[in-house]
């Protein structure tokens, strides 16, 4: 079995998202990690990784989560990293105290530019004002050297919000966003409700970040977008997603794609749900 560098770390959450990938069955029937297992495989990814990010349904809902920040830390990482929701950073003391651990990025999902959006997408009433201030807190507390990216989650019910997404974050402060497809992992996004076409999405995409990309103070990608369901012009901003997944499987294009070596290919669900059309080099 492969080493991730991402540890799952949380199996609760505080949100009860439309699209989470996260939802099916299986996790339910996991116990949660005890912080001795974690050690050890924070040092099995130490072996063959320099950075290690700690995520899950919700990390933060941990009780040991500044623990496990702190060994990881100890283990000589050049980067030790927290993915969230950032609900429970809209507490300053407890984005302090997380912040002490060593931590060198944090990175904080949001799902809408406006209230009424995002809580539709969490299912949680005053989540966004959370979320918002958790990523206010640690733009205002963090030091030099402390990266905090904005994950923007985009899928159907969301999508064409993505503009005055990606003017939120940078309004306040934000140098590194990931805009994030939201693929078919799981029972609530395998439907064509949530997760998108591809190529159609990826147009969609391009057209609105592209103004962005010019601005040589933000760093901008595109995740889980593969080279092949992007403009031309769009595919140096792919980013593959370091999680290796079975799931995935190659289309008669990855044979001649210049990107194969770095994408793993197509999910089967969603192969399932739209087929190869519109995709291509």
């Amino acid at each position: 079995m492969s080493v991730s560098p991402y540890i799952y770390a949380g199996y609760y959450c505080n949100n009860n998202c439309v699209f989470c990938s996260e939802a099916d069955e299986y996790l339910e029937r996991l116990e949660n990690k005890s912080f001795a297992e974690i050690k050890k495989e924070i040092l099995r990814v130490r072996k063959e990784f320099d950075f290690v990010n700690f995520m899950g349904r919700e990390p933060t809902l941990r009780k040991d989560l500044f623990d496990i920040l702190k060994f990881a830390e100890k283990c000589g990482f050049r980067q030790v990293g927290v993915t969230t929701n950032g609900r429970m950073l809209a507490y300053p003391d407890f984005a302090a105290e997380l912040l002490a651990t060593g931590v060198k990025q944090i990175g904080i999902s949001l799902s809408g530019a406006s209230a009424s959006t995002h809580d539709r997408q969490t299912r949680v009433p005053g989540s966004f004002e959370q979320t918002v201030k958790g990523i206010y807190n640690v733009l205002k507390l963090k030091k030099k050297g402390v990266s905090l990216l904005v994950n923007l989650n985009v899928n159907r019910g969301n999508y064409r919000e993505l503009k005055k997404m990606i003017e939120l974050p940078v309004r306040l402060g934000v140098k590194e966003i990931d805009v994030l497809y939201i693929s078919p992992l799981s029972k609530r996004s395998r439907t064509r409700k949530v997760a998108m076409s591809l190529p159609e999405l990826g147009k969609y995409v391009f057209r609105t970040v592209r103004p962005y990309l010019k601005r040589p103070e933000l760093n901008l990608l595109l995740v889980e977008f593969p080279p092949c369901a992007l403009p031309r012009a769009a595919r140096d901003y792919f980013f593959p997603c370091l999680e290796k997944n079975s799931n995935k499987t190659r289309i008669p294009l990855c044979a001649e794609c210049l990107y194969a070596a770095r994408c793993d290919g197509i999910l089967r669900d969603y192969l399932k749900l739209y087929g190869t059309k519109g995709f291509s080099l």
